[in-house]
């Protein structure tokens, strides 16, 4: 088992962390914009679950910040507009991986309320209880989702243009390494 990355294939780790994020995400965008359509007391409960996969998305982000900047020898991409394209891509998910669960902290912070992760520890408030805020807050955090889901649907047409149209060994390698 390769854990890190090399110029033909993504290592484990970078494997492990794009689909248990794809997982997350896929859960918190269902949760979040749902939730609100189920009995109160599921919402609630759903919700507090929302806002604790949240915390560990940031977690998430920001190890993935840590190993995209760390493991360099990822397999290259065209330097030509496509290329360059799904690099800024890739980046741009993972800042939003990051700025969209700080959007639902500063908000919960700015209503009074601390996230938490799964009882295990609380996060402390970013700024103060205030009204404005909270509600700047909530605004990015229900706009910022819908960017993210823009560009996962490039992301996701970019890696089935791989696949079916390229017919390289993209697709696969994040799949399950390096094809057989």
């Amino acid at each position: 088992m390769q854990l890190r990355d090399t110029p033909f294939d993504y290592g484990t780790v970078t494997r492990w962390l794009h689909w248990l994020t794809a997982a997350a995400i896929v859960l918190m965008l269902a949760i979040g914009w749902f939730a609100g359509y189920l009995p109160e007391s599921t919402e609630h409960t759903l919700m507090g679950f929302h806002v604790s996969l949240g915390v560990g998305v940031l977690g998430l982000g920001i190890l993935r910040v840590l190993w995209r900047t760390t493991n360099r020898k990822r397999p290259p991409r065209d330097a030509d507009f496509p290329g360059r394209l799904a690099t800024l891509m890739q980046w741009a998910l993972i800042a939003l991986l990051v700025i969209i669960p700080l959007s639902g902290w500063f908000m919960a912070s700015a209503g009074g309320h601390t996230p938490g992760f799964f009882g295990l520890f609380s996060l402390p408030p970013l700024v103060a209880e205030n009204e404005a805020l909270h509600e700047f807050g909530e605004e990015a955090h229900e706009i910022l989702p819908w960017i993210l889901v823009g560009v996962l649907a490039l992301h996701i047409l970019g890696a089935l243009k791989h696949h079916y149209v390229d017919r390289d060994a993209t697709l696969q390698r994040m799949v399950r390494g390096t094809p057989q």
